[in-house]
């Protein structure tokens, strides 16, 4: 018995594929329409070290990323979130009561991160309001500039290189991103049940 040709079935069975393809587009998409939509707001910040004295200015230039990326992991914790939500700026009637929910509301959102080999560190806020998400954003950068002589000494210093840049539309959820992956999911599944019928 000779071995099945799998593209030649692949490409018999494109109807199937294509009826995959179109059902995990339209899930994706549906799931995303139940989601709050958001809008982001952005800011860059530069972490520097005044006086990196006996350093080399790689050694250097890699300290300055290790903090970078520890201040980025300190953005999610409570007592940060606590300083950034007690300001009266700031919509705490946002955030639930419950302690669980509340920070897995807070790290959906802001999302902090660092560009690679540098001390450029970017704080994106989302928010239903374009107002609140621009508000959490520059809090958040402002507490990490007081914060961050505390953690690391006062030779470091945080200052915004970026003025807040809020999204002129919804930024979540990204309907052109999810329907690519429902898009993906779907041509795998449809190329599971061709090779499933084949083996049957």
């Amino acid at each position: 018995m000779s071995a099945p040709n799998y593209i030649r079935l692949i490409v018999r069975s494109w109807r199937q594929l294509v009826l995959t393809t179109l059902m995990g587009v339209v899930l994706t998409l549906a799931i995303s329409l139940v989601q709050p939509l958001k809008y982001s707001s952005s800011v860059k910040l530069l972490i520097t070290q005044t006086n990196p004295t006996g350093l080399d200015p790689y050694t250097a230039i890699k300290s300055t990323e290790r903090i970078a990326q520890n201040l980025s992991e300190i953005v999610y914790t409570t007592a940060f979130f606590d300083t950034v939500v007690n300001d009266e700026s700031v919509d705490a009637g946002y955030f639930p009561e419950d302690d669980i929910d509340r920070r897995k509301t807070w790290q959906n959102t802001v999302e902090s991160s660092v560009v690679p080999g540098t001390g450029i560190m970017t704080i994106t806020a989302y928010h239903p309001n374009r107002n609140q998400a621009t508000t959490l954003a520059v809090r958040t950068a402002k507490e990490l500039a007081i914060q961050a002589p505390n953690f690391f000494g006062f030779s470091v210093r945080v200052q915004v290189i970026d003025a807040p840049l809020p999204s002129r539309f919804f930024a979540k959820p990204n309907f052109l991103v999810n329907a690519a992956f429902g898009a993906i999911v779907g041509i795998l599944l449809g190329l599971s049940w061709v090779l499933w019928r084949v083996r049957e």
